[in-house]
């Protein structure tokens, strides 16, 4: 087997090109320190999965490999000596793996896959690894290794998935088994039907509901759109019109896709398997490798580096020099049960630019202002049922209606259920799953058991860009708890104005949470406190909570040493949040205030004052932002007030 050790051929490349490149290299050189002669993972730390060992296992050879296949695929285009002397034994060491691993008789054999296991999930990740370095990998295997690799691969072959964008990996699975003339008459009827499933969650406006999980978050960028358009890369001359249709459900996507990116880079943080951070950006470069991507490749490009750069740019290494398991550092308490050490290189996935060739106009196109930078803006998605708006350069998601289902909740309904997703705020987890974290929306304790119930099951009920209203229930079925609420939110500036109705069958302790801001220095954290408001800063973020209707007490949830439990935060180690609180009977009733953030001091924190309460208009007034006028049937006359 000949190596690609020719000599290196150092291009005159664009700049951006280069950069790329030693981001993807810089990431591989840690996992190269901890491949060994002999076996077929990568020991990457992190706590095992609910998987099983084998599936770990795997994730730690073809996460990785998706990486290295990027960063190798450039080398054609411009390396140094130093890159070869990474790429070459790097090469060898996937190759000698790929093979022990899918040797059964090997002590290090991954084990075959069965229905519904992990490995139906890497097989079809590994399907791209492979035909991205098919040139340096497959094709350097004799016919006996190939068959052996494709005997695997075949234990896949009739296996349930997911009912969600996991059906992609049994697409990719017998199509890759077609090409290397492994494929039966089926395998074409069971690739359409399949695809007929997975257009039959497709929902409008670009957005797919992933399946079984019943929510809309990131996973439509970089599951449902980049699989559908690898596909179209790799195997769509088998169907044209399903093609022309999966080009334009990421066409509808990414003409939309960039007002989730702040002005730093950062996308708010919403959903599962956040800790993939930067992979949110990885349709961008697939779609202008097809050349069919609606957003300019200036913009495109700036999206990509300043998101993958506000993430290099943060503490996210763990010991090792891996990526590690969590938001802007090592946390790997707040990743979902299904990760392990090596799921966080599914980020991979973001450096699908080094498919494109160093011309380019992806690399030679004159960078474009991020629309956050470009000033306020909002966005209404009625088929996510999701507001994206941008104030200042920060974006914020506020959510009307994506939730988790039902029998997943096991994921954290808390990461779709808050009313609202901020960067540079992040928001707070549980370690218990009785009690919900307490920001960013209302709660309600039982006060006979403990538990504190947050949103789950959501109804929009209105989607625009200048408010959302939404119905549901506090409570589960096993106590029998329940309390009906009809949100209604507006926003101006930095300000939310919240509005609750609500219907409660017992007694609880109701709290509305503003947002928790994070630092880790306890001692960074700087507070103001009136009757109907409270004010906190640290370092360059401030947040605000003003009580304007029904509330009669004021709480705090605060983490400012180790004494006080285990980190919940996101973002950093310690936490301080205000809530306002209502103890109610059963009964009904209205409840608003106000929640801000922003930067640290702005004037525009100050609270407000009413001018005017009247059934379905209320007026606001403000020292620096002038006045609000809000109108809405919902809005109740004269609410007993608070201010």
């Amino acid at each position: 087997m000949q190596t690609n050790s020719e000599q290196s051929n150092p291009k005159v490349v664009p700049e951006a090109y280069r950069g790329w490149q030693n981001r993807a290299k810089a990431l591989i050189e840690p996992l190269r320190s901890l491949t060994q002669a002999g076996k077929a993972e990568i020991p990457i730390d992190g706590p095992a999965s609910d998987h099983d060992l084998n599936a770990d296992r795997l994730e730690s050879f073809a996460r990785p490999l998706v990486l290295f296949a990027h960063w190798r695929r450039s080398l054609d285009h411009n390396s140094t000596d130093e890159d070869r002397r990474l790429s070459d034994p790097m090469e060898l060491w996937f190759r000698d793996a790929l093979l022990k691993g899918t040797d059964h008789r090997s002590s290090q054999y991954w084990g075959n896959s069965a229905n519904f296991h992990q490995h139906s999930v890497e097989m079809g990740l590994l399907v791209l690894g492979l035909e991205i370095s098919r040139d340096w990998l497959w094709s350097t295997f004799e016919e006996e290794e190939r068959s052996q690799v494709l005997d695997w691969f075949e234990s896949d072959v009739g296996n349930g998935h997911h009912w969600n964008n996991h059906m992609f990996f049994g697409i990719f699975i017998l199509e890759f088994l077609i090409r290397e003339g492994r494929g039966r008459d089926s395998y074409r009827l069971v690739i359409n039907r399949w695809f007929d499933e997975l257009e039959g969650m497709y929902h409008g406006e670009g957005w797919f509901m992933d399946g079984m999980n019943q929510a809309f978050d990131y996973y439509n960028a970089y599951a449902w759109h980049y699989y559908g358009l690898w596909w179209i890369r790799l195997y769509g001359e088998s169907d044209p019109g399903r093609c022309d249709r999966w080009r334009s459900f990421a066409k509808r996507f990414l003409q939309d896709y960039p007002a989730f990116f702040a002005s730093s880079g950062e996308h708010p943080a919403f959903g599962r398997s956040i800790t993939y951070r930067f992979n949110a950006t990885a349709p961008f470069g697939i779609a202008q490798l097809l050349n069919m991507s609606p957003v300019d490749p200036g913009l495109a490009r700036e999206i990509c580096e300043r998101n993958v750069d506000f993430f290099l740019s943060k503490p996210i290494f763990q010991e090792q020099g891996c990526l590690s398991l969590g938001w802007y550092d090592p946390f790997p308490e707040m990743v979902e049960s299904y990760s392990c050490g090596g799921s966080v290189y599914w980020a991979a996935k973001a450096f699908a630019p080094l498919l494109l060739d160093p011309d380019d106009a992806f690399w030679g196109a004159a960078k474009d202002i991020l629309l956050a930078s470009k000033g306020d803006s909002s966005q209404g998605f009625y088929v996510p049922s999701l507001v994206v708006r941008s104030v200042d350069g920060a974006v914020e998601i506020i959510n009307a209606g994506s939730q988790i289902a039902s029998t997943n909740t096991r994921f954290g309904p808390y990461k779709w259920g808050k009313l609202s997703y901020r960067t540079a705020v992040g928001f707070l987890m549980t370690h218990d799953p009785d009690r919900y974290p307490l920001d960013s929306g209302l709660t309600a304790e039982d006060l006979k058991s403990g538990p504190i119930y947050g949103r789950h099951y959501t109804t929009p009920i209105v989607v625009e860009e200048n408010q959302i209203a939404c119905l549901y229930s506090l409570g589960r079925k096993s106590e029998q708890f329940q309390i009906s609420v009809e949100t209604h939110m507006w926003w101006f500036r930095g300000w939310h104005l919240i509005v609750h109705q609500y219907n409660s069958q017992q007694p609880a302790l109701l709290r509305h949470g503003g947002y928790a801001l994070s630092n880790g220095d306890p001692e960074s954290f700087s507070k103001e406190v009136s009757d109907a408001y409270r004010y906190i800063e640290s370092d360059e973020i401030g947040v605000a909570l003003q009580n304007l209707v029904g509330y009669d007490a004021w709480g705090e949830d605060e983490r400012l040493s180790d004494v006080d439990g285990q980190r919940r935060h996101i973002q950093d180690k310690y936490h301080v949040l205000n809530t306002l609180e209502l103890s109610i009977g059963r009964g009904s009733g209205y409840i608003a205030c106000l929640s801000w953030a922003g930067e640290a001091n702005s004037p525009e924190r100050s609270p407000w004052s009413f001018e005017s309460l009247e059934e379905g208009v209320w007026s606001l007034s403000h020292s620096k932002l002038g006045s609000w006028r809000i109108e809405d049937p919902f809005l109740p006359a004269n609410p007993a007030k608070s201010l």
